[in-house]
């Protein structure tokens, strides 16, 4: 298999659904090349090739040929839109200029010797990217909303309208450049991810402090922070207190208190304490960094409603040229028609075939959403994605760490038949030293709090959501579930009851023995979240199902249900047993989300419609493993997901909907002869794209 390699490329002026494909098309041409990945709301070219083939210079000549800059620096540049240094906005203000005079000459001094010139100049002036375009256009064999402009243009002139001509030309310029700013206005919500991000980072390295750059800064340097300064890079605290604001990261706001041994992340604001930090990650592969990353691929991404506008748009675009040429000439061939007449209601179609505002009516609100969902601590990783969250019917949660704090503490330590309290919990605390298990880490902290013994352990074996087993002091002993310990034939008939007392409170019983019979109970309990049962009551309110799926003990699971009012559960599930939950519910109510800790929950996150995971912000693994992260600890995120959700597909289905009917109107009435040219642009394009973008913009604000 041959070596790939990949080009990124930010390109100036690629504003519109159109030029991105018409560059695809052309690049995908280039000798070398393997895919190619065009995102016009980031103006972003990133082309995988074959390495040795793929060659960056092809790439940017072709760019240029079609009429397009390229940036020397791949990271966007977003300076002043209105200034001089803004060449379409100068030419299309000239443009204007000129038109307004020749209107003037025109209707209000009645001076062809002054309005002819000035409609002339008007045209050339702003013409001039429309025809370079266009040519391009022309040239890969592409029909793009350039080309029909020309047509347009030319036709007028053709019959005289020279007006029209300069009308097509200065409209047509100022819906370029009120869509530039539109669209830059969109890529802000990124940038404002990049401004999180610094670019330099004060470390020590052979007891010198010295500023580098956040690329040079190695795993093992140490980074100082000063109060107030955001921290460069991910590591651990070495030393120092502080509060740092996470919320570049997680969305929370609240300031998280920060001491020698927490992780901190790149991007986050350092509070009132200096902090000395130990690298733990290189730079491109910090979380802000992963954030970043992730949410331009999800916006590169292509959502379901728009790919089926792009085929829809496809045979539109073809359709209506086929009709504007035959209203044309037809009328005149056939029935002897005015041809002036009927060909200027030809060249109105024309400019309405355009599908601009159409194409763009479902990418923008994508991006909106996905950029407003990242600042708020919620990362979409497609539109795919964000169109599934908003149709979810059923919400499925893991009980351990999401909808409780995923912090079990042992309670208690009863011990039974002679033994003591700290010989049971000696037993417990050396047999699950080997486990990975969350409760076993409660048993072993609560030993080591207690000054302890925990022994290395002989003949150590595990049952997977049951228990375990070791040799201690010659003797095979046991700690697990109750379920776990009937399968052994161990009697329980003395504690049963107790059992089921301690398991009506939500806590989880471990019971410790042998085959001799039980040594001692244990029982841990991990209090569920504040602000779970808000969540709960919220997504009933929404009209959302809620499940929960636990390994836990069955009374357990009743409790902790109980708690939250949580009608529908089930207990005592493995792995494999949540991902046939979600099989069944998903049959049976329709799309599910499940929300779970995104590494012991992978496989019921992968099967269910949408896989949430939470409180990412440190776990690779989990950032991975979800369509849609979580990044902080607070759960009511999950609601603004949902709702964010289902405003996009709002937003979608508004913006489509008027789109298409705007263009149907124009169309309808184009035939008799109510629509001008200006009229078509004025309204079919510039105010269609405009109330589009606006419509979608909503979404990067929304709560």
């Amino acid at each position: 298999m041959e070596e790939t390699s990949r080009i990124s490329l930010q390109v100036e002026g690629m504003d519109c659904i159109e030029c991105a494909k018409k560059i695809e098309k052309a690049v995908l041409a280039l000798d070398g090349v393997k895919s190619v990945r065009v995102s016009y709301t980031l103006g972003k070219l990133n082309v995988e090739g074959f390495k040795g083939k793929l060659d960056r210079e092809s790439v940017v000549r072709t760019l240029e040929r079609l009429g397009y800059k390229v940036r020397a620096d791949e990271e966007p540049e977003y300076g002043s839109f209105f200034s001089w240094t803004n060449r379409r906005l100068v030419v299309t203000a000239v443009c204007g200029a000129l038109f307004i005079l020749g209107a003037f000459s025109e209707f209000i001094l009645h001076q062809p010797l002054l309005f002819y010139p000035a409609y002339t100049l008007a045209i050339l002036t702003g013409g001039y990217y429309i025809a370079r375009r266009g040519v391009a256009s022309i040239y890969e064999r592409y029909l793009d909303m350039n080309v029909l402009m020309m047509v347009a243009v030319a036709g007028a002139v053709l019959i005289s309208a020279w007006e029209e001509a300069a009308s097509i030309v200065f409209l047509f310029s100022l819906a370029e450049v009120l869509e530039s700013y539109s669209v830059a206005r969109t890529r802000r919500s990124i940038t404002e991810l990049m401004d999180f991000m610094p670019r330099r980072a004060l470390v020590r390295r052979e007891g010198k402090e010295t500023t580098v750059d956040v690329t040079d800064v190695a795993v093992g340097d140490v980074a100082i922070v000063r109060p107030g300064e955001r921290i460069p890079v991910d590591g651990e605290v070495m030393s120092g207190d502080s509060s740092v604001d996470e919320s570049a990261v997680t969305g929370e706001s609240v300031p998280v208190t920060k001491k020698a041994g927490d992780p901190v992340f790149s991007g986050t604001l350092n509070g009132q304490g200096a902090l000395e930090i130990s690298v733990t990650k290189h730079f491109q592969d910090t979380v802000i960094s992963k954030i970043v990353q992730l949410v331009e691929e999800a916006e590169a991404s292509k959502a379901p409603t728009e790919r089926l506008i792009d085929r829809f748009s496809r045979y539109y675009t073809p359709a209506v040229v086929l009709i504007a040429v035959a209203t044309m000439f037809l009328p005149t061939l056939l029935f002897n028609a005015p041809l002036e007449e009927w060909f200027y209601r030809g060249l109105v179609l024309l400019v309405i075939s355009c599908p601009c505002a159409l194409v763009i009516s479902t990418p923008v609100s994508v991006v909106s959403a996905i950029s407003g969902g990242a600042r708020r601590g919620v990362l979409f990783k497609g539109g795919l994605h964000l169109e599934r969250m908003g149709r979810i019917k059923v919400v499925a949660f893991d009980k351990t760490g999401t909808l409780t704090q995923g912090r079990p503490r042992v309670e208690e330590v009863i011990p039974l038949g002679g033994s003591s309290a700290r010989e049971v919990l000696k037993i417990a605390a050396s047999a699950e030293n080997r486990s990975e298990h969350h409760l076993a880490r409660a048993i072993i902290e609560r030993a080591r709090e207690e000054n302890v013994d925990i022994v290395a352990a002989r003949g150590f074996t595990s049952v997977q959501g049951k228990g375990v087993a070791i040799i201690f002091q010659e003797r095979r002993v046991f700690a697990g579930s109750p379920q776990f310990f009937r399968e052994l034939k161990v009697g329980l008939a003395d504690v049963e009851e107790r059992i089921a007392e301690l398991s009506a409170q939500g806590k989880t019983v471990i019971l410790v023995g042998s085959e001799e019979g039980l040594m001692g109970m244990i029982t841990i309990r991990d209090l569920p979240r504040k602000e779970s049962r808000e969540v709960v009551d919220g997504l009933k309110a929404m009209g959302v199902r809620v499940i929960m799926l636990t390994g836990d003990d069955q009374r357990v699971a009743e409790g902790v249900a109980a708690d939250l009012g949580i009608e529908e559960f089930r207990a005592r599930l493995l792995p494999q047993d949540k991902v046939r939950a979600v099989e069944e519910y998903q049959q049976r109510y329709g799309p599910l989300l499940m929300v779970g800790d995104g590494v012991n929950d992978a496989p019921a996150l992968a099967k269910a419609e949408v896989g949430v995971a939470m409180g990412v912000a440190g776990t690779d693994v989990a950032l991975e493993a979800a369509d849609v992260a979580l990044m902080g600890d607070d759960l009511r995120t999950l609601l603004y997901g949902i709702r964010l959700s289902r405003r996009a597909e709002r937003v979608i289905r508004q913006n489509v909907g008027v789109s298409l009917a705007v263009k149907l109107t124009l169309t309808v009435l184009a035939f008799p002869g109510l629509v001008t040219l200006w009229m078509a642009i004025l309204i079919g394009d510039l105010g269609v794209s405009l109330a589009v973008i606006a419509n979608a913009l909503r979404l990067n604000r929304s709560r």
